[in-house]
This record gives C-alpha cells, sequence and structure tokens, in this order.
C-alpha cells in the first residue's frame, strides 16, 4: 500500500522546465548537503553571488516551513525518479500559482499538506521561489532538456 502523499500523479518530463527544476531542486535540498550545494549553485548562477544567498534562504524557508507545519510528514520521490508524487505535485501547484500572483489559490491549495494557519504564510514565500525557480530553468544548461538527460532520471 502506498503512502499518503506517495502516489505518482505525473512526469517530470510533462511539466514545464521551471516546474520540474523546482520538484527537483526540493528533491536534492532534503537529500544531502552536496546536494543542497548543487541548488545553491544553480542559484547563484541565475542571481549572483549575494542575490542567489539571499533566493536560496527563502527556498530553504519554504521548505523549512511546508516539514514544519505539514499535517503529515510530506513524501517526496527519489532523485532518479521522473515521477511526481502527489505532495510533489502540491508544491508544484502551490509554487506555479503564487508566481501567478494568485496567492488566495495558492493559500487554498497549501493548506491541503500544511496547517491552515500557515498557508497564507506559504504562498507569499512560493510566489518569490517560483519566479526564482523561472529564472534558474532559463539558466540550466541545454543538455537538462534532452531526451537522454529525460532517461537518465527515469526509475519506472
Amino acid at each position: 500500500m502506498a503512502s499518503a502523499g506517495s502516489t505518482v500523479v505525473g512526469r517530470l518530463t510533462d511539466v514545464p522546465p521551471w516546474e520540474a527544476e523546482l520538484i527537483l531542486s526540493m528533491r536534492l535540498w532534503m537529500d544531502s548537503l552536496e546536494g543542497q550545494a548543487r541548488v545553491g549553485t544553480g542559484f547563484a548562477r541565475c542571481f549572483g553571488a549575494a542575490g542567489g544567498r539571499a533566493e536560496i534562504r527563502q527556498f530553504e524557508r519554504l521548505l523549512t516551513a511546508l516539514c514544519t507545519y505539514a499535517r503529515r510528514p510530506l513524501v517526496r520521490h527519489g532523485l532518479g525518479c521522473d515521477c511526481i508524487g502527489s505532495d510533489e505535485a502540491v508544491l508544484q501547484t502551490v509554487v506555479r500559482e503564487a508566481a501567478r500572483g494568485d496567492l488566495a489559490e495558492a493559500a487554498m491549495i497549501a493548506s491541503l499538506i500544511v496547517l491552515a494557519s500557515q498557508a497564507e504564510h506559504v504562498a507569499l514565500m512560493a510566489a518569490q521561489v517560483g519566479l526564482a525557480m523561472q529564472c534558474i530553468a532559463r539558466q540550466a544548461p541545454p543538455s537538462r532538456d534532452s531526451h537522454d538527460a529525460r532517461q537518465e532520471r527515469t526509475l519506472h
């Protein structure tokens, strides 16, 4: 029986590059210190050293708030997995709606995984993170979008 939050609801190859970047960055960040350094490199490439540090702090605050105020432990798929789990899809949708400027929608969606009292706060952080991820995805090396790169990330 699959745990809540792990149900596959999509594939990284089927979403806009910046949304895939968001999910992959979250996985890397939560995986290890080396993963955090890789995510930091993307932020620095897009925003410079000082700006990158500010943006990465916001990204970290968002993930910390999600984990701290989650209704249950959140689930993520592995680094090499092409699947998007339902918890990852909620994060993706919150960030997408917040980046579009629809904070009320983002807060409502955030309340699916965090306490209602924290949903608006999460949506506000998600807006900045979404705009940063859009920049980072534009700066990503071209090989990232190739068919070969997608195949390397596919587990099942």
